[in-house]
């Protein structure tokens, strides 16, 4: 199977109020394909976006008690800083190729704010 391959998550099981939560997202690519955006969720909302192609490269989306450390985050990781307890539930990193494939692969992994 062409595409995108061997997606491994990184999602600390627990992390402490107020701490930082560093997410990780890896993943292989085949040869011809080209990375199109990597997305992370929390739940159903998007709260980080990475797309190599558009300056600047990263975006976040506002979602309630969740403050992105920008400087530390890009294509293979996301930075969360000072987390709360309603920052606990399921978390989502989703890998899209680029043209003309754009095939897609995400994998999900919860955390605990304690």
């Amino acid at each position: 199977v062409l595409g995108l391959r061997d997606i491994q998550l990184s999602v600390p099981e627990a992390v402490g109020v107020g701490s930082s939560a560093t997410l990780g997202c890896r993943w292989a690519l085949d040869v011809g394909e080209t990375l199109y955006t990597v997305k992370w969720y929390h739940g159903a909302q998007e709260f980080f976006r990475f797309v190599p192609k558009e300056l600047p490269n990263t975006r976040v989306f506002s979602q309630t008690g969740i403050s992105v450390d920008v400087s530390r985050s890009g294509a293979q990781q996301v930075v969360l800083r000072g987390v709360s307890r309603g920052l606990s539930g399921r978390y989502r990193c989703e890998v899209s190729a680029d043209a003309p494939f754009f095939h897609t692969v995400y994998k999900s992994a919860n955390m605990r704010v304690v």
